[in-house]
């Protein structure tokens, strides 16, 4: 699953990329990838919206709309929030494509699986405006398509359909990620917040790592990062951390995120950036998927190790276990 990283520096290409555009027309090849409202009603609530702003809350990215005739002085009246979850990934297409949809009608179960085929018309097309070649295979399972009045398009790609796209009022924006801890890049995410919290919590550290409610954005890559960093076994008990250990962790997750974004997120399956491309912060992990490999500190094997149905990676000598969940 994408994780803060990964859609920060997507979130960056956008703000890049498509500040200004105008939506001219949807179209929904799997309803269910549509949260809230209906399909009907989102096509009905964005199209004819231009974009005002690309923002990130969590491991959600945000599309801030307001109507096409307004000024560049009028306030946002509405976001698009995506949660890409497992599988899910945005590219941006140059003028010149084409969407298929004739696989709806002539093999409807290889439609429910891949949706429509896109198809480059001209061979400039097959560029991004970075001047990188498209890779056909990002292309496939579109999910959601936003064209805009210029001629590009905007595609959520999906395999397994899990993402989520929504549109909702600005308004209400408090009320949809009420239930969202502090960013961890933001002045609210202090190694006092963070030790307030993890105090209430009887967990192992790693489980309350995961914990949206706690911090926002970390999962499995960064909160191992973080915890080999911060020199703290994983199966710790959260509520066993000293007040310097939890600025060190707080210090750490700061970092590990930090670089990622840096390095364009983790692609060591599914995800990729706007224009298709793999980012490049795996060659930077230190114990993530690293097990059986020299720990870069100490020369003691990685290990890895299942915690709450999870993935742990981390090094027995320099996060030595003291307190353990019970």
């Amino acid at each position: 699953m994408p994780e803060l990283p990964e859609v920060e520096y997507t979130a960056r290409q956008l703000r890049d990329s498509v500040i200004g555009a105008e939506i001219g027309d949807i179209q929904v090849f799997w309803e269910r990838t549509i949260g809230h409202p209906g399909a009907q009603d989102f096509a009905a609530e964005v199209v004819g919206k231009r974009i005002s702003g690309v923002r990130r809350r969590g491991k959600f990215l945000l599309i801030d709309l307001l109507p096409a005739t307004s000024t560049e002085t009028t306030a946002a009246t509405d976001f698009l929030s995506i949660h890409r979850r497992m599988t899910g990934n945005l590219l941006l297409l140059p003028p010149g494509w084409e969407i298929d949809t004739s696989l709806r009608e002539s093999d409807a179960a290889a439609w429910h699986t891949r949706g429509p085929t896109l198809l480059a018309r001209l061979t400039a097309a097959l560029v991004t405006e970075r001047g990188q070649p498209i890779k056909l295979s990002d292309t496939e399972y579109c999910r959601v398509c936003f064209t805009f009045s210029d001629g590009r398009r905007l595609i959520y790609t999906d395999p397994r359909k899990f993402g989520r796209v929504e549109c909702w009022p600005l308004q209400r924006e408090d009320e949809v990620f009420a239930n969202l801890g502090p960013e961890p890049l933001s002045n609210d995410f202090t190694a006092g917040t963070l030790a307030n919290a993890l105090a209430r919590r009887k967990t192992s550290i790693k489980q309350a790592l995961l914990d949206q409610t706690i911090v926002v954005g970390l999962g499995n890559i960064y909160a191992d990062e973080a915890l080999f960093a911060a020199r703290i076994h994983p199966l710790r008990r959260a509520d066993s951390l000293t007040q310097a250990e939890s600025a060190a962790l707080r210090d750490s997750i700061v970092a590990a995120l930090t670089l990622g974004i840096e390095h364009g997120g983790t692609s060591f399956s599914d995800y990729r950036g706007l224009w298709g491309e793999a980012g490049e912060n795996y060659n930077h992990v230190r114990v993530y998927q690293q097990d059986g490999k020299p720990c870069i500190r100490c020369g003691t094997l990685i290990e890895r190790r299942v915690i709450a149905q999870r993935s742990a990676h981390f090094c027995p000598t320099c996060q030595t276990l003291a307190v353990t969940v019970g």
